[in-house]
């Protein structure tokens, strides 16, 4: 399966799991607006999303799929045996951490969300909620596990799709269990069964693969187990340190009413184009590049960075900035309903403005990250991240007074910026980390495309904005996509022009 075509699969199931996550937004959007209880629940999400982004997604698949890969190489049954003896260990860990999570509860919370302290219905209605989705971390990290596993087999649309299970459970349970009792807590619930329908549904896709593993209870530290554990620590420092640095904004925010939530809705709108890019090139690249590097194919590791650095910003650098033009009339069509007022568009539409300056750093550094991970090489990320975080809480701590929301996301978007040059210049000192020549001319016509576009979109949005808020929802939706096409249009036509879609296929 190609790069291409595995990069095609993987995005439209992650198009189908964002489309369907806005929803779920949507519908969180519609129950609490921006209120303090919508920052309650976005909180007790967030918590238990932090762990498995640091186990799941992060420390997990960037040292579990390496050493995978290998051992299929060598034999399938190795590959099977040595995947029990990480599932083992994952489970017993994940159980300890959620019952000391339960316990450690307020005292953490304090921590993450200082601002509730001062509010004491704020902050007990937050721990409350927390307790109760906690138990998620397990399943979505065992779900995490499995979608590593049917990755490097190359099955990438099972573990892009359990988003869409998890959207469908959080509204569907939420909209049975609110009549018995209050909907923040009846969304909590319904987490965790997502979760554990997660797991079920990557089971059988498992088992559809022949993929399923050997369980033996009893942990045998053998020399794939302590590798996998040597390099686990410093990819968990690494994941952990990258998701404190969000959680460290979300504190600093959590001391202005709102800024929470309109951080939360701000960022699912960005997460599209990032998701559709970024997640997608990380999630093919790490199982191909962990192969290519052990047979020392220079010429087809540069093939394969080039093009990804390529189809990234070709994608991203049009998405940021029809995002930041269009943020106010796509907020005002997708949130603001019920509880989330105009004044609620006006803030999270500049919060998305200047998010997206930093997008498309925030995909490059899921391009350029693989590379050190398919060598195997968990601790330059991490010391890169600790100097990420720094310049983050300091420019969120500076920019707050005067930009408030705002001042978060520009933090985020600088810091973003800083990671990508110190990823790059670790990767080309390393790992002689080279593109292919051309990039610099690719880079320059694509800008030069994407402000065409922009002009383009900005004069509609100067002579038919009406149509964005004062006609009916029907014509809103179709003169927001008709803008886009239009923008598309003229990016893609002007693309061509430069030859960019033969450079990109070539």
């Amino acid at each position: 399966m190609t790069l291409f075509r595995s990069g095609i699969i993987v995005a439209f199931f992650t198009l189908l799991s964002r489309i369907f996550g806005l929803l779920r937004e949507l519908f969180v959007a519609s129950l609490f607006g921006t209120s303090n209880v919508a920052d309650c629940v976005n909180v007790a999400f967030k918590l238990p999303n932090l762990f498995r982004r640091i186990f799941g997604e992060g420390a997990l698949s960037t040292v579990f799929i390496p050493i995978f890969n290998e051992k299929i190489l060598i034999s399938g049954t190795q590959a099977k045996k040595f995947t029990g003896q990480v599932f083992i260990l994952l489970f017993i860990t994940l159980v300890i951490i959620t019952l000391l999570m339960q316990i450690f509860m307020p005292s953490l919370m304090v921590i993450i969300a200082p601002g509730f302290y001062q509010d004491p219905s704020k902050f007990k209605l937050t721990v409350q909620l927390t307790r109760i989705t906690m138990p998620y971390l397990i399943f979505i990290s065992i779900t995490a596990l499995f979608g590593g596993i049917l990755n490097s087999k190359k099955r990438f649309a099972a573990f892009s799709a359990t988003p869409i299970i998890m959207s469908l459970c959080v509204i569907i349970f939420t909209w049975v269990f609110q009549g018995k009792c209050p909907a923040s807590f009846a969304i909590s619930y319904a987490l965790v069964i997502a979760g554990a329908l997660q797991v079920l549904f990557m089971l059988y896709c498992l088992f559809k693969a022949d993929a399923l593993f050997p369980i033996n209870a009893r942990i045998i530290f053998n020399q794939d187990v302590k590798r996998f554990l040597s390099n686990l620590g410093p990819a968990v420092l690494s994941s952990g340190a990258q998701q404190l640095n969000l959680f460290i904004s979300q504190s600093i925010a959590s001391f202005l009413p709102g800024v929470v939530s309109i951080l939360t809705y701000a960022d699912r709108i960005y997460q599209f184009p990032l998701s559709m890019i970024g997640v997608t090139y990380a999630t093919i690249l790490l199982p191909e590049l962990s192969k290519v590097y052990k047979t020392n194919d220079h010429f087809l590791v540069r093939k394969i960075q080039t093009k990804a650095v390529k189809s990234s910003l070709f994608l991203s650098l049009p998405a940021a900035f029809g995002i930041a033009i269009l943020s106010q009339p796509i907020i005002h069509i997708i949130y603001e309903r019920g509880a989330f007022d105009a004044l609620s568009t006006f803030k999270t539409a500049i919060t998305i403005s200047i998010f997206a300056l930093g997008l498309p750093a925030f995909v490059l550094t899921r391009i350029l990250l693989p590379i050190f991970y398919a060598n195997h090489d968990t601790k330059t990320p991490f010391a890169i991240t600790l100097r990420v975080i720094l310049l983050n809480i300091v420019s969120n701590i500076i920019l707050i007074s005067s930009l408030a929301h705002g001042g978060i996301a520009l933090g985020s978007s600088l810091a973003a910026w800083y990671n990508v040059w110190l990823l790059y210049s670790r990767a080309k000192k390393n790992y002689g980390f080279a593109l292919e020549s051309g990039v610099k001319e690719f880079c320059l016509k694509t800008i030069f495309c994407t402000i065409l576009m922009s002009i383009v979109i900005i004069f509609i949005y100067y002579f038919f904005g009406d149509y964005y808020y004062n006609a009916g929802s029907i014509t809103k939706i179709f003169s927001l996509l008709f803008t886009i096409i239009i923008g598309s249009i003229v990016f893609f036509i002007s693309s061509i022009y430069f030859n960019l879609h033969k450079i990109l296929m070539s």
